[in-house]
């Protein structure tokens, strides 16, 4: 098994305080001491000596050059009580027998002087970086006042210990070694660094913005270390190389856990906004992909892997009606909702907005349905958020890998595939991904990019089929109908490519065409002496939905010159009653500009019929699912009478859809129906069949 950087570290601490033990006790005994020549000796503790300086001036600048906004007062006092330790071992460094004389003669006394003071003033600051809280430090002039005050005290001290360092009670005497004074001393070092290592261990959880591991080792290193400067005879021994080879690396860990941790901690934040969502907290896109593809490569056969795309339906409601502030808490309590609802080897992720993405590893597709089903069942479950009490269903798309796709962009669009079949098919429902749903779906997404160029490239035209008045037979208005023919679909039904446009939002600038389109030919029509009577035109439920509805259409007849009362705007039952007081606010302003307005597939939508007195209606027509089997069908029969008579109580006018035969006329006129439409007539033709057959004067004699 390969280890980790940390990992190697954290072992190579174990084993140097492992061995600290058998080391102590072979140089406890002064037979021994190795002794080492001077000049070497001298060389070997400088180069100590200076990384060690260097590892404390770094701790000082993370707590002294950090901004403001995230350094705290336990950093900066860490960081003051090491510049203080930096200068103290840059002048044990320089007072060292064997360096040209600071001030007054090096000495081992005097350099140990500086030594001891160091390691206090590392104790003290390592004490106070444990036990201050993490509070954050604001004012400069404190800050100012505490560095003056460490450069004074270090400076008082140093002043003393260089003029006059025989005036201290002695720290060593040569030919007898350490005296008991500094044995006592480095005793209370040792002491002070093994109670501060206690103390991290108790307060290990309130320790934050380091690497407590390493800092630890770092402690007990430097406890290990000073029992070495106990024992020493000579300054010039193994006993003293070893305290400070256990200083050096003690030093190092200090280095990993204080200045290292500090200036890979904003690059490891860095990388956890790439990878994770600022609101949930979840892995995002990026983080999802990356373990995709591991997974994708791990995968086998018999060891499959499963994605589950899910969606939350109608969120923008939320956020509409309850503010984004609500939104935002509904999206962490469905996250934690979903995070516990999940095998435990899951990967849970926010993919985008309100859509989230779950991996499931070695897992078959049934066994991801039924995660889903489980998850889709969970989000039923109203959501308590503070005052108010939500409940919102989700769609979910499921595929699998190596069924499904051979690659993690492969598997994400067909999941994306099988999210939007969910939500085709009525919404709180899962999808499995097929073959296909992928050829009908792709078709569908085909349609819809060449349908965006379908009227820069006038591929659409329109069709008009004439509406004839039963009784006397004469042409009294056409219906609009849109054709689409493209150079590479070839023709395309409207049953396809209208409820494309419809989702995709293109029927308004398709129907806005429409509608001019449709003015204008009624109109050259008229210019030509031709009696074309009125012009109908269907409007979708997005059109209806327009606040600028009545604008669009004024402007359609004023650009084109046709008179508002030749418009007749064809609306289904359903675009009514989706939203009555939208709805009467619309037909008010079309009744005010003088359009007729007719019901289209009267009868398949809401049974209420408060509409027809509530609002401005001319005329019903007549699916054509009733015509079809009349007069065979009674059912059909009665409907159909019904309807007649309904409008003409109502004064309406009324006309049937899909007149096929004779049979279907004789009834219709039988009944008092006012017109009709269909292929008894004539198909949908192009304006120029159009105008020959009001040219001939088409008449169907009465029977």
């Amino acid at each position: 098994m390969q280890l980790s950087g940390q990992d190697t570290s954290r072992l190579g601490g174990m084993l140097l305080l492992t061995a600290s033990l058998p080391l102590l006790l072979w140089q406890a005994v002064p037979a021994n001491q190795v002794a080492i020549s001077a000049p070497a000796f001298l060389a070997v503790h400088s180069v100590m000596e200076i990384f060690a300086i260097i590892v404390a001036a770094l701790v000082f600048f993370t707590g002294h050059g950090a901004r403001d906004t995230v350094c705290s007062i336990r950093s900066i006092v860490l960081g003051y009580a090491f510049l203080a330790v930096a200068l103290f071992d840059i002048l044990h460094f320089l007072s060292y027998m064997g360096m040209p004389d600071l001030v007054s003669p090096n000495s081992p006394h005097k350099a140990i002087l500086f030594w001891l003071c160091g390691r206090f003033a590392a104790g003290a600051g390592l004490l106070a970086y444990i036990l201050i809280p993490e509070v954050p430090a604001t004012r400069d002039s404190v800050r100012r006042a505490a560095l003056l005050g460490v450069l004074l005290g270090v400076g008082a001290i140093a002043t003393i210990f260089l003029v006059t360092p025989q005036s201290l009670p002695a720290m060593y005497v040569a030919g007898l070694g350490l005296t008991p004074l500094k044995v006592a001393l480095e005793w209370g070092v040792f002491g002070l660094y093994l109670g501060i290592a206690g103390l991290l261990f108790l307060r290990r959880e309130q320790v934050s913005h380091c690497d407590v591991g390493s800092l630890m080792q770092a402690l007990l290193l430097m406890a290990a270390g000073e029992l070495f400067f106990i024992v020493y005879v000579e300054v010039s021994s193994t006993a003293n190389l070893l305290g400070h080879l256990y200083k050096v690396f003690a030093y190092y860990y200090l280095y990993l856990a204080i200045y290292a941790d500090a200036v890979s901690r904003p690059f490891r934040q860095m990388r956890h906004m790439l990878t994770h969502d600022d609101l949930t907290g979840l892995p995002n896109r990026m983080s999802f992909s990356d373990r995709l593809n591991l997974a994708v490569r791990r995968a086998r056969t018999d060891a499959p892997c499963a994605v589950l795309l899910l969606d939350l339906d109608h969120f923008q409601n939320v956020n509409d009606t309850l503010g984004h502030e609500h939104g935002d808490l509904l999206l962490v309590a469905v996250a934690e909702r979903i995070r516990t609802k999940l095998p435990q080897a899951a990967f849970l992720a926010r993919f985008s907005g309100d859509e989230f993405v779950i991996l499931l590893e070695n897992t078959t597709v049934d066994q991801a349905r039924e995660v889903g089903q489980n998850l889709l069942q969970a989000l039923l479950l109203e959501f308590d958020l503070g005052n108010d009490h939500l409940g919102i269903s989700a769609s979910l798309g499921i595929v699998s890998y190596p069924a499904d796709g051979e690659s993690a962009s492969m598997l994400m669009r067909y999941a994306d595939l099988a999210l939007h079949h969910a939500k085709s098919a009525g919404r709180n429902c899962l999808t499995v991904f097929s073959r296909d749903l992928s050829e009908g779906i792709q078709r569908r997404v085909l349609l819809e990019a060449r349908l965006k160029q379908a009227l820069e490239r006038k591929e659409l035209a329109l069709h008009y089929q004439p509406k004839l008045e039963i009784l006397t037979g004469r042409v009294v208005g056409w219906e609009a109908l849109l054709r689409w023919h493209s150079p590479e679909l070839g023709g395309v039904s409207p049953e396809e490519f209208i409820p494309v446009a419809e989702q995709s939002g293109l029927i308004l600038p398709i129907g806005d065409w429409v509608l001019r389109e449709a003015c204008r030919q009624l109109r050259a029509w008229q210019d030509q002496g031709l009696v074309a009577g009125t012009m109908a035109v269907n409007l979708s439920t997005r059109q209806f939905r327009q606040k600028d509805l009545a604008e669009e259409i004024s402007a359609a007849l004023r650009d084109t010159g046709l008179a508002p009362e030749d418009l007749e705007l064809e609306l289904t039952e359903s675009s009514i009653m989706d939203n009555l007081a939208s709805a009467a606010t619309v037909l008010a302003e079309l009744e005010q500009l003088g359009i007729r307005i007719a019901v289209d597939d009267f009868g398949t939508g809401y049974s209420s019929l408060s509409y027809l007195k509530t609002f401005s209606i001319h005329c019903l027509k007549i699916d054509r699912s009733f015509i079809r089997d009349i007069p065979g069908d009674e059912n059909d029969t009665a409907i159909v009478r019904t309807i007649i008579a309904l409008a003409g109580s109502l004064g309406l006018t009324v006309v049937a859809e899909g007149v096929e035969n004779d049979a279907q006329l004789t009834y219709l006129r039988v009944n008092h129906c006012d017109q009709a439409q269909g292929y008894l007539f004539s198909r949908p033709l192009p304006p120029g069949e159009c105008t020959r057959l009001m040219r001939e004067g088409l008449r169907r004699a009465a029977a």
